[in-house]
């Protein structure tokens, strides 16, 4: 989120409504104590956003775009296993540039897995699930399978787990090691560093999956020969 010397009054509410529902949740947030916070009238709450439920909603895709926005960026099979991984985990790394928004956004997202709102499903067929679909089709691409079998989604599920790592561990790398996420450039190392593990391990697949096909090919070949 670009964010002017004076913000205009749809990103003060944005920003109010951010920390009180990341510290107090959905329930015990009001709409009074949002529009106090971002210094702006009650009625502003209802022309910019219609209500508490759709401003609670546009803070899981405004601040920084929707996580599924990232699969038209990796999912292009004109580019390489490397090129596509390197796009997903800048696309996927990307918010944190804005450092503490990026926190509160965290904190956000914890409270609404340990709070349910009609949010939390939105959310994981939305942000969570497109983007692994996505990837799981890449690694089918990648590995020359029809399908993914379950080494495949265990391959999947590890890949883009890293990135949600990076997010979910924000706090613990703040207080141990705050320069890994000091500045957008210690943010993109990370990017650079996720991309080539990422590749290491999708050819250790490749490998693991071909020493399996050849053992399981051996048997056979001494019953033709019997």
């Amino acid at each position: 989120m670009n964010l002017p010397d004076s913000p205009p009054v749809r990103t003060r509410l944005l920003l109010a409504a951010l920390r009180l529902f990341s510290e107090q949740g959905y329930a015990r947030t009001s709409i009074r104590a949002i529009a106090a916070e971002a210094q702006a009238n009650v009625a502003a709450v209802s022309y910019y956003f219609g209500d508490k439920a759709a401003l609670y909603a546009a803070l899981f895709s405004e601040p920084f775009g929707l996580l599924r926005t990232t699969v038209p960026d990796f999912a292009d099979p004109g580019l390489s296993l490397g090129a596509a991984l390197r796009r997903f985990f800048q696309r996927m790394l990307e918010p944190l540039h804005h450092g503490a928004i990026a926190r509160q956004v965290l904190r956000l997202h914890i409270r609404e897995m340990l709070e349910p709102t009609e949010q939390w499903q939105i959310e994981l067929e939305r942000d969570v699930r497109a983007p692994t679909e996505a990837m799981a089709a890449l690694l089918c691409r990648h590995l020359g399978l029809d399908k993914p079998d379950d080494d495949l989604h265990r391959l999947t599920l590890t890949l883009t787990g890293m990135a949600y790592q990076i997010w979910s561990y924000q706090e613990v790398v703040a207080t141990m090691q705050p320069q890994l996420l000091a500045t957008p450039e210690a943010v993109d190392a990370w990017t650079e560093q996720l991309a080539e593990f990422a590749v290491a391990m999708v050819v250790t697949e490749r490998r693991r999956r071909a020493r399996a096909a050849r053992a399981a090919a051996r048997p056979a070949r001494r019953r033709d020969t019997a």
